[in-house]
């Protein structure tokens, strides 16, 4: 199916807002070898803080609006084409999409702390890189609350949780089809009332364990409810209302994120003639990047951080615009790279072989 340039558009800022919130990184306590600390006020330390405040304070939110842009993502994919009948179908992609480049970069990311281990004694960023975490992260389950913590390639982690809602919607809604829009209704219900229980330890003793399992599943079914209104309401007028509306709900008072994030993706599928008309090509060539800039630029930073540490540069350097730039210009050619050579090709030959 044709894509849609304003959600390819809408993942690729995300992917962005997570590069520019992890640059933190390169600084201590993150990165021991560093002297230079973090702080955040008008005159941060971190380049570029002017323009980027907004990014470097609240780019964590990138990982939740990878949540709901798969709700929505899903539902376009497979609730239209409706093709997808057979588990083995839907996991397989899902396998051939996902695991390629994540099993590339957890070896790389092992290969890089072991070195780190070796001959700086420490791990770098993140330190429970031991062999019980690389079998989480080896199996996808690094985010599911059996972990001490983030564990070689961090990031991963949504990824991972995103697993469990993938199960949700196609039992639910893929193999019994039907009501989809009232089924999405409840789910979202239901998670939120988890949320909002007092006790999360039904679960799991690990409240951030569960507070990510739950804000997956409400934003994931808010996507696939958004991704009906969409399609069921013709007049774009009432859309944009509707967008509008939520937008200032979430505004009101508190800051409402689980009603600002659906509220922007309604804005920018407004969008959506004015983008693919004028650039479409441009918007879908940045969305197939946001996965391989999500995974390669923990372990671009490792690498970074190795070679400032081997040739004795002084760590302030993570402080300019230079070094800045730099880094994201790395991370964005690899993603290239890795999307047409690598992700693409082992994709397509996964689904043909199996």
């Amino acid at each position: 199916m044709n894509k849609v340039s304003s959600i390819e558009l809408l993942r690729f800022i995300s992917s962005l807002m997570v590069l520019v919130w992890h640059y933190q990184q390169f600084y201590l306590p993150y990165n021991f070898f560093s002297e230079v600390e973090l702080f955040y006020n008008n005159k941060s330390n971190q380049p570029f803080y002017e323009y980027l405040s907004l990014l470097y304070l609240h780019g964590h939110n990138g990982v939740d609006f990878f949540f709901i842009i798969s709700g929505y993502v899903f539902a376009y994919v497979y609730l239209i084409e409706k093709k997808i009948t057979l588990g083995k179908d839907f996991f397989l992609n899902r396998f051939a999409r996902l695991y390629p480049l994540h099993f590339l970069t957890l070896v790389l990311v092992l290969f890089l702390q072991l070195y780190s281990q070796k001959f700086f004694n420490n791990f770098l960023i993140h330190t429970n890189n031991d062999f019980f975490h690389f079998v989480l992260n080896l199996f996808f389950i690094s985010g599911w609350g059996f972990e001490n913590g983030p564990s070689f390639n961090g990031p991963i982690w949504s990824v991972s949780v995103e697993i469990i809602i993938y199960i949700f919607f196609f039992f639910a809604i893929i193999k019994s089809r039907g009501h989809t829009i009232i089924k999405s209704i409840l789910f979202i219900f239901f998670f939120v009332l988890i949320r909002k229980s007092a006790n999360l330890d039904f679960f799991t003793n690990q409240i951030n364990f569960n507070q990510n399992i739950i804000n997956c599943g409400i934003l994931f079914f808010e996507g696939v409810l958004v991704f009906f209104l969409n399609k069921k309401i013709s007049d774009r007028k009432i859309f944009t209302t509707l967008g509008l509306a939520l937008l200032t709900l979430s505004l009101v008072g508190n800051f409402k994120i689980l009603i600002f994030l659906p509220s922007i993706l309604i804005i920018f599928l407004n969008f959506e003639i004015f983008f693919k008309n004028k650039l479409g090509v441009i918007f879908n060539f940045l969305g197939n990047l946001t996965y391989g800039l999500y995974l390669w630029h923990l372990p671009v930073q490792l690498i970074l951080i190795i070679l400032i540490k081997n040739n004795d540069i002084n760590f302030t350097i993570i402080e300019s615009n230079f070094f800045f730039i730099f880094y994201l210009t790395l991370v964005f050619i690899l993603s290239i790279i890795s999307y047409y050579f690598f992700e693409k090709k082992l994709r397509d030959r996964i689904r043909n072989k199996y």
